[in-house]
């Protein structure tokens, strides 16, 4: 969805942390690397999930040395027409790109400012893909 390039990755959730309405969910072992169900106690009409993501990132090339690209999408399943709000936190994130978007102005899609930027509006689950720009951590 995102492209070739991350097509290799395996991309895993830790320190998963749900919420359904205003009441939180269990997560088991707050770590999703392959499908889990998380059971709603009762319905809800908004979720939020954050978590840290590891293995969906490559290197940015060609560009400066320690530029990246991260191809993010939610962890949520359900309704193609599930509507998604996709937020990204950190010092070091540039820009983010919404690829599944039609139109070259609809695909950036920045908004916010640094460290809590945002794609645009909200995203049809069926096409809820961001590709985040950021400068990896000096070692």
């Amino acid at each position: 969805m995102a492209g070739d390039r991350f097509a290799k990755l395996k991309p895993v959730a830790s320190q998963v942390q749900m919420s359904a309405g205003d009441q939180p969910v269990v997560v088991p072992k707050g770590r999703v690397g392959n499908r889990v169900d998380v059971a709603l106690v009762e319905p809800a009409k908004q979720m939020e999930l954050r978590y840290n993501l590891s293995g969906v990132t490559v290197r940015s090339i060609p560009s400066r040395a320690g530029r990246a690209v991260a191809a993010i999408t939610p962890l949520a399943s359900g309704s193609p027409n599930l509507r998604v709000v996709m937020t990204v936190s950190g010092d070091t994130v540039l820009n983010i790109e919404c690829p599944m978007r039609r139109g070259i102005s609809e695909q950036a899609c920045v908004a916010g400012r640094v460290p809590h930027l945002r794609a645009r509006g909200e995203l049809p689950l069926s096409r809820a893909v961001i590709v985040v720009q950021f400068n990896l951590p000096r070692t």
